[in-house]
């Protein structure tokens, strides 16, 4: 039985190990013991905190959505509207760094179980909700004031983010990410001012 109030602590522990070998193996080869030998816990141990392995994987993806929103959070925090604030956001969500790239590996498999699994949709809706309101924070500025169209801003924002990140840890192209990130403001440039 684990101390009594270290279960948030151990939880969290737990989410770390398991976001770690689902950026290296994937939902498929993530295994309760692969999670536990990576936390240097018992299987146990995880079976005390999550009543199965699906529970423990969609509890890590809210873990590593939170974590992701906390720093895209703070990095907009402050910073002037428009294409500054923008910027900083794009900066921060693409994958320049090892956590950064581990949440998109996450986010990647997530994508891929949803498909089969209506938990996992209703997981990533909830995790989208205040992703939307930070790229709509991260877009005042942006709109023109015109009608409502039938695709949010946010929506075609973290269409591009999700497109071009995934392109940049996937495929061999050759576009740098300062590169990306150029794309990506000047898309929304263009878009805005169509609208």
């Amino acid at each position: 039985m684990p101390k009594l109030g270290m279960g948030p602590i151990r939880k969290e522990q737990i989410c770390r190990s398991a976001a770690t070998v689902i950026a290296r193996e994937g939902f498929p080869g993530t295994t309760m013991r692969a999670v536990a030998e990576e936390a240097g816990v018992s299987t146990g141990m995880l079976n005390h905190y999550f009543s199965s392995r699906a529970e423990m994987l969609e509890e890590t993806l809210a873990f590593v959505s939170e974590q992701n929103q906390a720093r895209v959070a703070a990095a907009i925090e402050g910073v002037p509207a428009g294409e500054e604030r923008l910027r900083a956001l794009v900066r921060t969500t693409l994958p320049r760094e090892p956590v950064v790239e581990e949440t998109w590996r996450v986010w990647i498999a997530a994508y891929g179980d949803a498909v089969r699994s209506e938990s996992m949709r209703t997981r990533i809706q909830g995790r989208l909700d205040p992703w939307y309101e930070l790229l709509d924070h991260a877009l005042e500025g942006f709109e023109d004031g015109g009608p409502e169209p039938d695709l949010p801003l946010p929506w075609v924002l973290d269409g591009l983010l999700n497109g071009l990140a995934i392109q940049a840890l996937v495929a061999t192209t050759g576009i740098s990410l300062d590169a990306i990130e150029d794309m990506i403001v000047h898309s929304m440039q263009r878009t805005a001012a169509t609208r």
